[in-house]
């Protein structure tokens, strides 16, 4: 039963650090999947096969190499080379990321009139709070946030909606779910590399991380599934928040609940981002950690006075291309031997010739 909980941990961490906001929003479900209607049912187990199956590569792969950042799981996969490139790409992307989620919590508190401040400042003094322990941290919150973003998604199943969307047009829209399901998974795991290969530190059982990634893996399908069913019978084209559309006749306290739940995705990717930068530069590691943490989040801050629309519309479709090109080479390359056993049979090769060269003299 421990062992299982520990399963059930690695889930959480898994999800928290894949879902977002626009998943929880509703928006990014219904443009991947449910506006393909029945075809994006496929699309979905499609992604949740791609979810468990990665995940739990990614995993076994940062433990096999003891990877201590995502640089060194790239420089396996893709070669040095390849490698300082997406080093340096996916370390923008990262500090970018978290000028969107700084973006979004500031948004969630101006729609309920209590200012950009609030919402904003709440995140980078919790994720300061949140990073002391980074592994401890990033545990927490996902286990707190996750479970309301699964009773969200019951909720919306059993209790009905409220408000009567624009039916969905007849026909397909333009486009594959096929070519729309691999874009949503490849975007959403190359997000989520920097936590998964350095996951072996905090859990270094082989078996749990596999459990847990395939848990976690299946979970988001299912979760995504959910959302799928009450949207997919609308058409969302124009609506920011499909969710929060459907449900604003709902009362007892509802807005106050999916608000929170929507800051705390939005929280929730923003820790395993800065956790990413901080694993990367190991600045948990050096002095002044807390000091350097700050500094990033403040100029991150900045970033965010831009407007969480025009970064995502900017920033997510050009890395989603970049995602597929250490995807793909991660799907189709073995993984390696585990660390030791190959620094083990390099000695013992050295050794060998050196036993050879001294009896031939």
């Amino acid at each position: 039963m421990a062992r299982f909980g520990r399963m059930v941990v690695i889930a959480f961490i898994y999800i928290g650090t894949v879902v977002g906001a626009g998943f929880a929003s509703g928006q990014e479900i219904w443009y991947f999947f449910s506006r393909y209607q029945k075809d994006g049912t496929w699309g979905l187990v499609l992604s949740g096969v791609i979810f468990a199956f990665l995940g739990v590569k990614a995993m076994e792969w940062g433990r096999r190499v003891k990877a201590e950042s995502y640089r060194d799981f790239f420089v396996v996969v893709v070669g040095h080379q390849y490698a300082l490139f997406c080093d340096l790409m996916l370390t923008v992307f990262l500090f970018l990321l978290i000028g969107i989620m700084l973006a979004g919590s500031g948004a969630v508190t101006v729609a309920f009139g209590w200012g950009w401040a609030l919402g904003t400042g709440a995140a980078v003094v919790g994720c300061l709070l949140t990073l002391i322990k980074p592994l401890a941290g990033l545990k927490g919150v996902n286990t707190l946030v996750v479970p309301l973003l699964c009773l969200t998604g019951l909720l919306l199943n059993l209790g009905g909606v409220g408000m009567t969307a624009p039916p969905t047009a007849a026909g397909l829209p333009s486009g594959s779910w096929f070519w729309a399901a691999l874009q949503y998974s490849a975007y959403n795991l190359i997000l989520a590399l920097p936590v998964l290969v350095t996951l072996h530190r905090w859990e270094p059982d082989p078996g749990i991380l596999m459990g847990g990634g395939l848990l976690g893996g299946f979970a988001l399908g299912i979760l995504a599934s959910l959302f799928h069913l009450v949207l997919k019978s609308f058409d969302f084209s124009g609506i920011e928040l499909p969710i929060l559309f459907l449900t604003q006749k709902w009362r007892w306290g509802w807005p106050f609940f999916y608000s929170f739940v929507l800051w705390g995705e939005l929280f929730t990717s923003l820790v395993a981002n800065a956790y990413g930068l901080v694993s990367r530069f190991h600045l948990e590691h050096g002095q002044a950690y807390l000091g350097k943490l700050a500094l990033v989040l403040f100029l991150a801050a900045v970033v965010s006075r831009f407007g969480f629309a025009r970064l995502l519309q900017k920033v997510y479709p050009f890395y989603g291309c970049f995602a597929l090109t250490i995807l793909v080479p991660m799907a189709l390359c073995p993984l390696p031997k585990p660390k030791k056993e190959a620094d083990k049979a390099r000695k013992r090769r050295f050794f060998d010739r050196v036993d050879v060269d001294i009896n031939k003299r």
